[in-house]
């Protein structure tokens, strides 16, 4: 077993046009019980931006900081590519992703490497932990725990993301086998996740709450989840009915009738009527007792939540 804070964890941060909380990002890394780290800061804003200005200068005060890498996209190149640059540039065994509005806990990194430390398991790839959400006050409004381990492919079709990336910490070697983050407009975390467990991989979790992320709007995020995430839900759709022969026929329709609730919940939102009615007639073809138990659910939480159509 490897001595406490023996391997070496990169941890990415990509950055775009969030400079009011890159620093607390930053700090919340250097403030971890694990020592042995390497942080690295992608700035994916364009080069000659007003927020390029200022993460040059948030990141002069680390200029001493051996730990700390900067490195400055030419132009924005999404989430995805630029945790990719991330991943190219780092030394690490293991790479731990954070988004630039988001925190760790201080002992986040010492415990998911002690998960690894502590599996017998050859294909374990992936650790992740549980996280909260919070408001603009600070006031936790939600707390994700999902709880999948092992090679869950058919559970992790089945729901939007096993967890997202600053949730992670996961071997280089393993998301290098893979081929980084798919360029996808969203659903990069999902995509990537069923990537390795395509390959075999497997993965475990962290049964704490050991960051947060925020609720709320402050600048830009680093992937645009607008009308994007339309196209970012078809194609991880596409992605994961080419894993389908491995499913049996029922496993198969589960997860299709759950994309065809999330498109439904997506259209709705954006107005898209039509788009709305044809998911709705996809649902009944699969399951009518189901199509019904969802929007059975969805009016009475309309009603809770003093919602009418």
């Amino acid at each position: 077993m490897e001595s406490k804070n023996s391997a070496l964890v990169s941890v990415i941060i990509p950055t775009y046009k969030r400079r009011e909380t890159l620093k607390s990002a930053i700090e919340s890394i250097r403030k971890q019980t694990y020592e042995n780290l390497e942080i690295i800061v992608v700035d994916d804003n364009g080069a000659d931006s007003e927020y390029r200005k200022s993460v040059e200068e948030i990141m002069e005060q680390y200029k001493e900081n051996s730990q700390i890498v900067y490195v400055k996209n030419e132009k924005n190149m999404g989430g995805a590519a630029a945790r990719n640059v991330g991943i190219q540039k780092a030394k690490g065994e293991y790479l731990a992703f954070l988004d630039d509005d988001d925190t760790y806990y201080p002992k986040k990194i010492e415990k998911q490497i002690a998960a690894f430390q502590n599996s017998r398991n050859s294909k374990l790839a992936l650790v992740y932990c549980y996280v909260e959400q919070l408001d603009e006050s600070g006031k936790v409004n939600y707390v994700l725990k999902n709880q999948l381990r092992g090679n869950c492919l058919y559970e992790a079709m089945c729901i939007d993301c096993v967890a997202p990336t600053s949730l992670w910490l996961v071997k280089k070697s393993a998301i290098v086998d893979v081929g980084m983050f798919s360029i996808v407009p969203s659903k990069q975390d999902a995509t990537l996740i069923l990537k390795l467990l395509e390959k075999g991989y497997e993965v475990d979790y962290v049964p704490e709450v050991l960051c947060s992320y925020a609720n709320f709007a402050i600048g830009e995020k680093i992937t645009n989840y607008g009308t994007r995430s339309i196209n970012g839900e078809l194609l991880y759709r596409e992605a994961c009915r080419r894993t389908f022969q491995r499913l049996t026929t029922k496993q198969q329709n589960d997860v299709e009738f759950e994309f065809l609730v999330r498109l439904y919940r997506i259209y709705s939102s954006n107005k898209m009527k039509d788009e709305t009615n044809n998911v709705r007639r996809e649902m009944q073809n699969i399951s009518l007792g189901k199509t019904i138990n969802f929007f059975v659910r969805t009016w009475l939480h309309q009603i809770k939540h003093g919602k009418s159509r």
